[in-house]
């Protein structure tokens, strides 16, 4: 069951100060890990992989917690690593990709929106991306893609826009060092910068405990640098409105 789509706009000061939203990866797996994250205080979008075994309870719990849910759909890699259930592949049928898209969205209670859990092979053809939105638009609950870019041969923002779909590509992995606290800290610090520049600006973790110790030290300080923290929803509305201001990517 996926939730509706909206945006509570921002007005003031708020609206004018640089912000970013930061999404945390699949969840699902650990019971602990997830809590962790649907209990903090910031607006973490929470991500939620389809029917691993706390998917379904960890979705309610974000739900009642006021954290926004999204959809991690399984989607092809280059490297064929394995993906588990709802994987989404080069070689399946319209049909099977199509069922298999709705049904892996299903299994997360409230979702808002999906974004791609690995997915370098599949989000570079466009057919592909245009059969995914196609069937996300046909859905009509109003959902967001986010594009992790997991290649930059990625095609899958453009395809959203075909189908009027709102959408945003992640600016920053935050943990690609795993337990790397520091490179962490830089990452934040990468990402407050790109918000600097362009308005607004997208980051994608894990629920490392070292990712999430990091995130309490330094989004604590965000005050201090005239930098908000909003809800992806909210993002996505920011970025619609700073989209003809001219950016240069780091």
């Amino acid at each position: 069951m996926a939730g509706l789509f909206f945006v509570i706009p921002l007005h003031g000061v708020y609206a004018e100060l640089p912000a970013i939203a930061i999404i945390i990866d699949d969840i699902g797996n650990s019971l602990t890990t997830g809590k962790r994250v649907i209990n903090s205080h910031w607006p973490f979008a929470c991500s939620i992989l389809p029917a691993r075994p706390y998917s379904i309870q960890l979705a309610e719990l974000a739900h009642q917690n006021d954290k926004e849910i999204i959809a991690h759909l399984p989607m092809q890699a280059e490297n064929r690593e394995r993906l588990g259930y709802g994987a989404l592949t080069a070689g399946m049928t319209k049909d099977d990709f199509a069922f298999t898209v709705n049904a892996s969205i299903d299994a997360i209670p409230f979702a808002q929106g999906i974004n791609n859990h690995m997915g370098s092979l599949l989000t570079s053809h466009v057919g592909h991306m245009d059969l995914l939105m196609q069937t996300i638009a046909n859905r009509g609950d109003y959902l967001y893609f986010i594009d992790s870019k997991t290649t930059a041969s990625t095609v899958a923002g453009k395809a959203a826009s075909k189908y009027n779909i709102p959408n945003l590509m992640r600016d920053i992995f935050l943990d690609t060092k795993g337990s790397d606290k520091e490179f962490v800290r830089g990452q934040v610090k990468r990402l407050i910068s790109i918000a600097k520049q362009k308005g607004y600006a997208l980051a994608i973790g894990h629920p490392y405990d070292s990712t999430m110790l990091v995130l309490d030290q330094e989004l604590s300080k965000l005050s201090k640098k005239n930098v908000q923290i909003v809800s992806v929803s909210e993002l996505i509305e920011i970025a619609k409105q700073k989209k003809w201001q001219p950016y240069s990517s780091l």
